[in-house]
């Protein structure tokens, strides 16, 4: 489900008079989040979800020695490819999450599956 299905679901449950609570486990969600998706009204959400798809990631510099390492090593793990990035690239501004979360849509772009 997309950012802007999810944020429009979440506006529909509210105002089906479901609790922010409920909200958060139907959707898998955080309360913050909840809250702040039901902060915005569907013109917000376009907009930030347009701006969400153009801008760049941390990341972005290094998606080719990164593509690289998985198409040599398909079953990669990303907690590996952010030890490589700090030991091979000295890079390590950004937390295993944020790597797992890129490696992930990376894997789902170019369909290099985890063995």
């Amino acid at each position: 489900m997309s950012k802007l299905e999810t944020i429009v679901e979440v506006h529909q449950l509210k105002r089906q008079g479901f609790k922010v609570a409920a909200i958060t486990r139907k959707c898998n969600l955080s309360r913050t989040t909840v809250y702040e998706y039901l902060e915005r009204d569907f013109e917000e959400a376009l907009e930030w979800v347009e701006i969400l798809k153009t801008r760049s990631r941390k990341l972005d510099p290094y998606q080719k020695q990164i593509l690289s390492w998985l198409r040599e090593h398909p079953d990669l793990s990303a907690s590996q490819i952010s030890y490589w990035l700090e030991e091979r690239c000295s890079f390590s501004d950004v937390g295993e999450s944020t790597v797992r979360t890129y490696v992930r849509e990376l894997r789902e772009k170019h369909t290099y599956r985890k063995c």
